[in-house]
């Protein structure tokens, strides 16, 4: 015959029972399951460029001399060949390309001193972008890589280039990046926000950050769980790609719930 205390015992420890098999279905049930998902991704550099001119020409005089006459102004476009200045002894200079005036340093009837810049034509349609960048990221960079370019406040202001060249400037790593064409308004010395891809993939096998713990992930496959061993790079706060590991799109990957640490 079950006394009072042992049917106490009983119900107790049935309790239990109950409770552990509500807090494992609870546990079970808090884990998802999703498919691997398939999407574009793109690893690139990023960093401020500078738009610069192959082609300067400095008016320079020999000896000193004053200017008789200015034909030009600053920021006028002109034509190869067309008259810059006259000295006071009637020698004209002329532009040998066509281009823009970027300085005009002195006006007529001023002394220039011999050697000092009196006038500068930069030529426009050799424009390219100089990107200077750190260590860490001119190891990346490699010539024939696409590079993406943006100028703020111009429209239609994206464009595209080519690394051209990849070489180090005094204290500093430089790339140069060749671009077919320019938004119209950029100017040599304008900045421009650069994007060298460095890698891109147009369909990645990505699955989220949660689901790997020590290089593992768990996936359920046909009804039976395994774990995986895989090698992933991230790819955004929540997503990494797969580079190497058994997974496909068909798997399903579990994803774990974040532990509390007071449990």
């Amino acid at each position: 015959m079950i006394t009072k205390k042992q049917k106490i015992i009983l119900i107790a420890v049935a309790i239990a029972i109950a409770a552990a098999a509500f807090i494992c279905g609870v546990t079970r049930n808090s884990n998802s399951r999703v498919h691997p998902k398939i999407a574009p991704v793109v690893e690139a550099v990023y960093a401020l460029g500078i738009v610069k001119t192959d082609r300067w020409y400095h008016v320079r005089f020999g000896m000193n001399a004053v200017i008789q006459r200015l034909y030009v102004v600053e920021g006028q476009e002109i034509a190869a060949g067309s008259p810059l200045l006259m000295t006071d002894s009637g020698i004209i200079f002329r532009a040998p390309f066509a281009g823009i005036i970027t300085q005009v340093a002195f006006r007529e009837s001023e002394m220039a001193p011999a050697g000092q810049a009196i006038m500068t034509l930069a030529d426009i349609k050799t424009m390219y972008v100089r990107v200077s960048l750190d260590q860490k990221s001119i190891v990346q960079v490699r010539k024939g890589q696409k590079a993406e370019l943006s100028f703020e406040n111009l429209r239609d202001s994206r464009t595209e280039g080519i690394v051209e060249s990849v070489y180090p400037s005094s204290n500093e790593f430089v790339a140069r990046i060749a671009v077919k064409y320019f938004p119209e308004g950029v100017l040599p010395e304008m900045n421009c926000d650069t994007a060298i891809v460095i890698r891109k993939k147009d369909a990645a096998l990505l699955i989220p950050k949660k689901a790997i713990t020590n290089n593992e992930v768990e996936i359920e496959r046909k009804g039976n769980r395994i774990r995986v061993q895989v090698r992933t790079r991230s790819v955004d706060r929540d997503f990494s790609e797969i580079l190497e590991g058994d997974i496909t799109q068909e798997d399903f990957v579990v994803v774990r719930p974040k532990k509390n640490s007071s449990q």
